[in-house]
């Protein structure tokens, strides 16, 4: 029951290519979008949960740049729109920020502690 590390939730063939994924994973994912959605360090970017379809691993978090005026739900709309287009924009998503970086294995830490903590895992 290992927790999952960044790679995990932005490769394709992160979580063991989607065998090893379990549903603390994706609870972990939750709780990790959200911290990184009020991280200061985050202005201009927004993180969201991305379920992708079909095989390989479909617990993704996708980073993107994300002005005042749009919400979340519409820049996560416009990035899957994006995918059916060819060639798709690819200015839609960022890195995360360099401090973001630095504390990023503290956070998807703390989203596994509170993951386990609120839900109930055998």
């Amino acid at each position: 029951m290992a927790i999952g590390t960044w790679d995990d939730f932005t490769e394709k063939f992160g979580f063991e290519d989607g065998d090893s994924l379990e549903e603390r994973d994706f609870v972990a994912r939750k709780y990790l979008v959200q911290m990184l959605n009020v991280h200061p360090a985050m202005k201009g970017r927004r993180a969201f949960a991305f379920d992708r379809p079909g095989v390989h691993n479909s617990c993704l978090i996708i980073i993107v740049r994300c002005p005042k005026s749009k919400s979340t739900k519409q820049i996560a709309e416009e990035w899957e729109n994006n995918l059916g287009k060819n060639p798709p924009d690819t200015t839609l998503e960022c890195d995360l920020p360099d401090k973001v970086e630095e504390d990023i294995n503290v956070m998807i830490a703390k989203a596994y502690q509170v993951a386990t903590r609120h839900h109930k895992y055998a």
